[in-house]
């Protein structure tokens, strides 16, 4: 999969039309579209009811960033659209219907709708957490995304439980150390596979196993694992179906085998969901595992607004432990 050759234009002065007024308060945003990315001022958006108005410090790299930005994901009316699926800032204003929330609270944001790459983001109020005192604004930004994605595969729909063996394929990346410490926090046996220099990294999140998979096949080694979470690529799943138990499951945020094949190992098979737990439930317990020293996020990188190329073509490579980010604010 390429990563679509758009020159990074940098900070721009762009006029902005629409009619928008200039007194309208206005914001810095990253914005992709026309085969570009580029650096806009545009109105700030506000909080409708039920939402929030957060101004962000910190905006997550996720993969689906880059994967999506030459596809529809990013169409809109005027043809550009913000990308940013999560972040990290303070609160600035509180729509009609939300309570427990107020101005200056500092929290974790996750946004379905995307738009994090952007000083301000209106969101829903079930899609943030509240961040940790002790949590740095650039490793609550690296929470959401991933840890999400990570909670729904174990918890939701493998429901993992302590003594349970479980295989995190591409463990040193955000999907998977997140995998690695939920699992590890709900008691299970961890396997990872990653390159040598992640092997302390890993180990230090309390994975038992660490496999380096430019020196062996885990395929060749393994039995019996009753889940896989498999973050790397399709031919990593196709790999994992051989070593899953019958009745195990074989969890994927990079493709997966055919029903068929996962039919005839009885095992099941099955992306990532948007079902299960409530967004803010699964946020707060991943900030309370944080609060108590149970759940870290290693921040690998930080880019700067002008520099969200340079983070995905990072991204892309395939060798981030942890999170990357985007400074957006102060």
């Amino acid at each position: 999969m390429r990563l679509p050759r758009w020159p990074l234009l940098g900070l721009l002065a762009v006029a902005v039309g629409g009619g928008i007024s200039a007194r309208e308060p206005m914001m810095r945003a990253v914005e992709i579209g026309a085969g570009r990315i580029q650096i806009r001022e545009l109105a700030r958006p506000v909080a409708a009811s039920g939402q929030v108005l957060v101004k962000i410090h910190f905006a997550g790299v996720n993969p689906a960033d880059w994967q999506s930005a030459g596809g529809s994901d990013y169409a809109s009316a005027g043809g550009f659209s913000i990308p940013g699926l999560d972040g990290s800032g303070v609160i600035e204003a509180v729509g009609s219907g939300v309570a427990g929330y107020k101005v200056g609270d500092a929290v974790i944001v996750w946004s379905q709708a995307r738009g994090t790459y952007a000083q301000y983001v209106a969101v829903p109020a079930t899609t943030i957490a509240r961040k940790p005192p002790g949590l740095s604004f650039a490793e609550a930004a690296g929470i959401a995304h991933a840890g999400l994605a990570a909670w729904n595969m174990l918890i939701d729909q493998a429901a993992v439980r302590a003594g349970q063996t479980v295989l995190v394929l591409g463990g040193a990346g955000g999907v998977g150390s997140a995998a690695v410490q939920i699992a590890k926090n709900k008691g299970a046996h961890l396997i990872a596979t990653a390159s040598a220099r992640n092997a302390e990294y890993l180990r230090a999140l309390g994975t038992d196993l660490v496999i380096d998979y430019n020196a062996q096949h885990f395929e060749d080694q393994l039995r019996n694992v009753d889940i896989a979470i498999n973050t790397v690529d399709v031919d990593n799943a196709y790999r994992a179906l051989a070593v899953v138990r019958r009745g195990g499951y074989l969890l994927s945020v990079a493709g997966l085998p055919s029903a068929s094949q996962c039919a005839a190992r009885a095992v099941i098979c099955a992306s990532r969901s948007l079902d299960g737990t409530a967004v803010h439930l699964a946020l707060k317990q991943l900030a309370d595992w944080t609060q108590a020293g149970k759940f870290r996020v290693n921040i690998d990188q930080t880019f700067e607004m002008t520099d969200v190329l340079k983070a995905w073509q990072y991204s892309q490579a395939g060798h981030t432990r942890g999170k990357s980010v985007v400074r957006i604010g102060d």
